[in-house]
């Protein structure tokens, strides 16, 4: 393309939005090609402000906002002033700044908080705007799985789709909802170092094993540290908890279209789901 900008994200922010992990080097066609996968891709303008980009590198939504999201389900959450709102790709807006907090949407459903940003209760609403389940948690992440981790006190539990607290926050941190299974932390004794494990919707534990660190499920796999949280290296598992790649890799990304990236030392590679590098 002739007038094709090159996109000039940086790295650490284009993984950010990717959900890959920063330190890991991957191809930037691959990489641009996911980024905008969902829609313009946020941006920041010369003035300082921020707006999204279309592919070939220009404004698709001029930059004024203070802050943004990327899109998601055709809506992104932008901040004008002091507050939030939802636009669609053509910079329309679709739901009116209100919000002192807005999240993206996921599964039909955002996370939001109105009144005072440091002490605003959180909730979910729906596409219209409309409180679907109503603000009464200390935060809220997006929906994942059927299930939307919410924050009481310190502990973090889950809720369904109909605002039902499915999980009662008894966890010190948690993962998402994927393929079944969450990943949920809670500290146990002075030197314990397994304080992870899987939990199924109803709050039970899914299996025996527990772990260092653990990750949510893609494509079948999830990535475990197993002794570790700062030193362990990353290995995977599947959904019955099972070690299918051994824990060799200093840094190591989710599964996606069959492959993921990881790091051992300075090298890089690309394997399949039976550990094996790819060609």
């Amino acid at each position: 393309m002739a007038n094709r900008v090159k996109f000039s994200l940086p790295v650490v922010m284009l993984f950010a939005l990717l959900g890959v992990a920063s330190r890991l080097p991957a191809e930037e066609s691959d990489a641009e090609k996911r980024l905008f996968a969902k829609g313009p891709a946020p941006a920041k303008g010369e003035n300082g402000k921020w707006g999204f980009r279309a592919p070939d590198g220009s404004w698709a939504v001029e930059a004024k906002y203070l802050e943004v999201q990327p899109f998601q389900a055709d809506l992104a959450a932008v901040r004008e002033k002091e507050t939030w709102g939802y636009i669609d790709a053509t910079g329309n807006w679709k739901i009116p700044a209100r919000f002192s907090w807005a999240g993206e949407f996921s599964e039909n459903l955002a996370p939001a908080s109105e009144g005072d940003r440091l002490t605003g209760k959180f909730g979910y609403i729906d596409r219209q705007g409309r409180w679907a389940i109503e603000p009464e948690y200390d935060w809220a992440r997006p929906f994942q799985g059927g299930h939307g981790a919410v924050k009481d006190g310190s502990k973090w539990g889950f809720v369904d789709g109909k605002g039902k607290l499915v999980v009662e926050a008894d966890f010190d941190q948690v993962g998402g909802f994927s393929e079944g299974l969450a990943p949920v932390q809670k500290s146990g004794p002075p030197g314990d170092k397994k304080t992870w494990i899987y939990i199924s919707p109803d709050g039970k534990s899914a299996f025996e094993t527990k772990f260092a660190w653990a990750g949510d499920f893609s494509e079948g796999l999830a990535r475990v540290q197993l002794d570790d949280r700062i030193l362990g290296k990353f290995g995977y598992i599947n959904t019955k908890g099972d070690l299918t790649i051994p824990p060799e890799f200093d840094e190591a990304t989710n599964f996606q279209n069959g492959h993921a990236t990881v790091r051992v030392g300075n090298q890089t590679r690309s394997i399949d789901t039976k550990g094996k590098a790819r060609e």
